[in-house]
């Protein structure tokens, strides 16, 4: 192959590990196959492509107010975007949806929406008619791991936890409204939501739920712990460790973590325990068994077809008997009430990253750092963090700071092509795909050395 041959180029970036590598990498690596330049790394900013690629179409992962500049900068350098949407399936309003994740303001700026449902994207199109085009109903990647029990790519992994920690449910938390208020509400604030008074209001009744469920849920995981169960509490990533364990600190039988991706612990429970939560929707999806958790009836978001299609359970004495009880499921709540596209096509989300054409030429040998450098440059920067973290005395800005870190982080070229020839394997590559460092946790793949230019 010709060096430096203009073809379609993208740029996928992550900001979740646990969350949106894998399904990421699964579009990155079918694109790469075709022999497409293809990269992967964190969030992109006009500094940072520009050391890798004149032009690029990078497809991220929502269109919010505070990354308006962002987008704006990469768009006037030559750059398009593509949202492929991680944060809109399960909304606790339309309106609350729009608000924060796809407000006047950012909406325009992607030349694509890939979105998890019908009513998300009809929703859309009602709002702003003329970008109706953009809108398109291809559903998630995710959703097609889920379905497929990763291939089998977790499987050692939830085998290794069976042993060291015995059989035991999960418990979800997704209570960062209340667990990590501070973050939250700067969140919401820098999105511009809580600029109208209604909005306001919205918040502080969501906060005083969200309150009322983490309570609850700390209740029943010390009832079931002592009923002789084993609990793994699992924190959402935006949630603090270190505080939720304070709450278990005198339950020898409950374990707060929230090590790996979600998909492993799913694999090895007998049972996952959630309220509104993706985990409980993932967990449904690997036909594990699931129940929702919803005390006095209450679920975090109005909008709670997720709670519904599999079991209930409105205390804790029906909890202990979902949990030693077949699972269950509920096939016509499978697509939440339109809110999910549940017949998810990798081809047709390939296809619609595609129809973008961002062309650029690209030379690896100008940007390759090797597998030694990449690994010394993440010790230095490791232990300057480290460094600057030990003159920081404010806990709350130091667990902050450790939750930021960890969001996305990769070792080595390991981490990926571990993946991609797990795929080869299942038939979902014909080709097998690998990588190269050209930043700090950022990887150009290619199919094989007459891709790499």
């Amino acid at each position: 192959m010709n060096k430096n041959k203009e073809k379609l180029a993208f740029y996928f970036d992550v900001e979740i590990k646990r969350r949106e590598l894998l399904s990421r990498l699964t579009v990155a690596a079918l694109l790469a196959e075709k022999g497409y330049y293809v990269f992967i790394g964190e969030r992109a900013t006009l500094s940072s492509m520009r050391r890798i690629i004149p032009k690029a179409t990078i497809v991220r992962k929502s269109a919010r107010s505070n990354s308006v500049n962002i987008l704006s900068d990469l768009i006037k350098s030559g750059y398009k975007i593509v949202n492929m949407e991680e944060e809109g399936v399960l909304v606790g309003s339309l309106s609350e949806y729009i608000g924060v994740d796809m407000p006047p303001d950012a909406v325009a700026l992607p030349d694509r929406h890939l979105l998890w449902g019908d009513k998300q994207a009809d929703h859309l199109i009602n709002l702003y008619p003329r970008q109706r085009d953009k809108f398109l109903k291809v559903g998630n990647p995710r959703l097609h791991l889920w379905k497929n029990r990763y291939y089998g790519f977790y499987d050692i992994l939830a085998d290794g936890i069976n042993k060291e920690f015995g059989e035991f449910v999960l418990m979800s938390s997704n209570f960062a409204y209340y667990t990590n208020s501070r973050h939250v509400k700067e969140m919401f604030a820098m999105t511009g939501f809580l600029e109208k008074s209604e909005n306001t209001k919205i918040y502080e009744e969501n906060f005083k739920i969200v309150e009322f469920l983490f309570k609850e849920f700390v209740k029943a995981a010390k009832e079931i712990s002592l009923r002789g169960v084993k609990v793994i509490f699992r924190p959402h990533p935006s949630e603090s460790v270190s505080k939720i364990q304070e709450y278990f600190s005198d339950y020898s039988n409950i374990v707060v973590n929230s090590d790996h991706d979600v998909a492993p612990w799913i694999l090895a429970s007998k049972a996952v325990i959630h309220n509104c939560c993706t985990t409980g929707l993932e967990a449904t999806f690997m036909k594990k068994n699931t129940i929702a958790y919803t005390p006095n009836s209450v679920s975090q978001y109005k909008l709670n077809s997720v709670d519904k299609i599999a079991k209930v359970a409105l205390n804790v004495d029906e909890l202990l008997d979902g949990i030693i009880s077949p699972a269950e499921f509920h096939p016509s709540m499978m697509n939440l009430d339109g809110y999910l596209t549940d017949k998810t096509s990798l081809d047709e989300i390939v296809n619609a990253l595609e129809g973008v054409e961002t062309k650029s030429f690209f030379d690896l040998s100008s940007v390759e750092i090797s597998n030694s450098k990449y690994k010394f440059n993440k010790f230095f920067y490791t232990s300057t963090r480290k460094l600057k973290d030990f003159f920081i005395f404010d806990n709350v800005k130091k667990q902050e700071r450790h939750s930021l870190r960890k969001k996305f982080s990769i070792d080595d070229t390991f981490e990926l092509t571990d993946y991609f020839s797990c795929m080869y394997e299942n038939n979902l590559l014909k080709r097998n795909v690998t990588c190269a460092p050209v930043g700090k946790n950022t990887f150009y793949i290619y199919c094989n050395s007459s891709n790499k230019v």
